[in-house]
């Protein structure tokens, strides 16, 4: 569905921009933006345990694995960028990714009587990428390309950690009492990126709409919630169409 979202409004963007896949300008600034889907790696170790964002809290069928209950691996997000050509070949450019906040949540739910005890635990991840890259043209006449560079992330977790308690009063009606632990931590990974694209370039050369694929590969290490050795990939394979705009 949301591939599909991309999808359609790239095909929009091409028809209502008259766009061809002659070169574009040879050199000059620009600025742009896009939207994005990630397909999040998510997979490591945390204190010795496996760790993967979509399983399941640790259990007694599970206690060697550990992860946040997410349902599917994927973040939706945009990214504005700025950037310089500074030949027909070669470009270089900065952008800054914004995706929405991922959350998840896992509970129990234990009945004693005519009580109901439930204890759980809801997550939300903030996840920024800050991207500095080169980019090569191999044929200024098609506007085909490859990039690469480094990938700065960070990524803010809240943790609330929540119990609640059900039950009748005299007159049968029922009593909730509950009690709620929210955590908050900050952590940030290094790494490297590489891919390939295609643009669509305008017949004024002053705009051009784009497509690119791209491979992160960013790894945390670092104390997280009060416990050493969080290690994960938190890069993964992102689908990005947008449109730039050329300022002179």
């Amino acid at each position: 569905m949301k591939f599909s979202a991309l999808l359609t409004t790239l095909i929009a963007i091409l028809c209502l921009a008259n766009l061809s896949l002659a070169g574009g300008p040879d050199s000059g600034f620009y600025l742009g933006g896009g939207g994005h889907l990630n397909w999040i790696t998510g997979s490591g170790s945390w204190d010795n345990f496996d760790f993967e964002l979509d399983n399941a809290f640790p259990s007694e069928d599970s206690p060697d694995e550990v992860g946040f209950a997410w349902s599917d691996k994927m973040m939706i997000g945009i990214m504005p960028v700025i950037g310089y050509k500074l030949s027909p070949n070669v470009a270089l450019q900065v952008g800054y990714g914004f995706n929405i906040t991922k959350s998840s949540s896992q509970s129990s739910i234990i009945t004693q009587g005519l009580g109901v005890y439930e204890q759980g635990v809801s997550i939300e991840w903030h996840q920024r990428n800050l991207e500095v890259l080169g980019f090569y043209y191999p044929d200024s006449d098609l506007e085909y390309f490859f990039f690469g560079g480094l990938d700065l992330a960070n990524v803010e977790t809240d943790i609330t950690i929540f119990e609640t308690a059900q039950s009748p009063d005299g007159t049968g009606q029922g009593i909730i009492n509950g009690d709620y632990n929210l955590n908050t931590d900050e952590i940030s990974a290094v790494g490297y990126i590489f891919g390939a694209g295609i643009e669509f370039t305008s017949d004024n050369n002053e705009q051009a709409a784009f497509v690119t694929m791209q491979y992160s590969r960013s790894l945390t290490d670092d104390t997280f919630f009060g416990t050493e050795g969080f290690k994960i990939d938190v890069g993964g394979i992102t689908l990005t169409a947008g449109v730039k705009w050329y300022l002179f």
